[in-house]
């Protein structure tokens, strides 16, 4: 029976990748261009599982029949025969007489060993949800310093929507030059302050969540000094205030409003 385990894994493992690319979920651990990759290892590795079942039921008992042979003929290997660590006669004779007994399978595994699959059952029907506050918190507040800073103005008549990692590297990196003198609008979820008070936060992805940075701008004025519920996503309008500490950012807000979280939960670089 075991070896239907491995290909009924392989098979379970396809099907969540499929399934994450069929209802949209995968843009919460990948780059949305990745969805046709996924997909497609995705269906190459339920093919792999599915081959795999179907030869091990073509094999049937035989198969086992074989595996506990080749068992007993490795017992034997490791017995000596010969010299002062040979083995007894009664011993040779039992491993011989094992390797002949019929219905004797070392093939079969332990009920306990197909709870395996079930994480990732747990992971086909509950997903994890995309990265969040937690994620965002443990990295702190210090802008991750970014190879090249945008420099160019901002596009468009106040106020600007700014993805929030821009406007944090613009205002940690650059001293907030080009964000003076105009009003923007940053969207991402609650990240709540030790100290009091919130981070407006967003992770920003390269390849996948493994590689995730996350960007946290502070947010400041009477509209943000109720602390939203952790992880929701709120949309600030605000205008550039410098940070307290090195590479920060922060945000005075002249409004603040909740907003559904979007599709693509990550901002790219």
């Amino acid at each position: 029976m075991n070896r239907l385990v491995g290909p009924i894994l392989l098979f379970v493992l396809g099907a969540v990748a499929v399934q994450l690319v069929a209802f949209g979920n995968h843009v919460d651990y990948v780059r949305p261009g990745h969805g046709p990759l996924l997909a497609i290892a995705g269906g190459l590795l339920m093919a792999a599982g599915l081959w795999g079942v179907l030869a091990g039921l073509r094999a049937g008992p035989g198969g086992s029949a074989q595996e506990s042979a080749g068992a007993a003929r490795l017992a034997r290997a490791r017995v000596h025969t010969r010299g002062p660590l040979a083995a007894d006669r009664e011993t040779l004779e039992r491993l011989r007489a094992d390797e002949q007994a019929e219905g004797h399978d070392h093939s079969r595994v332990p009920g306990v060993g197909w709870l395996l699959v079930l994480p990732v059952f747990l992971v086909l029907l509950v997903p994890p949800p995309a990265l969040g506050a937690f994620a965002a918190d443990r990295a702190g507040a210090e802008v991750p310093r970014p190879a090249a800073v945008a420099t160019e103005a901002l596009a468009g008549p106040d106020p600007v929507p700014v993805e929030l990692h821009d406007y944090a590297e613009r205002a940690a990196w650059d001293d907030g030059r080009t964000l003076a003198g105009h009003t923007v609008v940053l969207t991402g979820f609650v990240t709540p302050r030790e100290e009091g008070g919130w981070y407006l936060s967003r992770m920003v992805i390269s390849c996948c969540a493994a590689d995730a940075r996350s960007y946290l701008v502070e947010t400041a004025g009477a509209p943000a000094d109720r602390v939203p519920a952790r992880n929701s996503w709120q949309q600030v309008t605000g205008t550039y205030t410098p940070g307290d500490g090195t590479h920060t950012a922060r945000i005075t807000a002249l409004e603040v409003r909740p907003v559904a979280a979007p599709q693509d939960p990550y901002e790219l670089p």
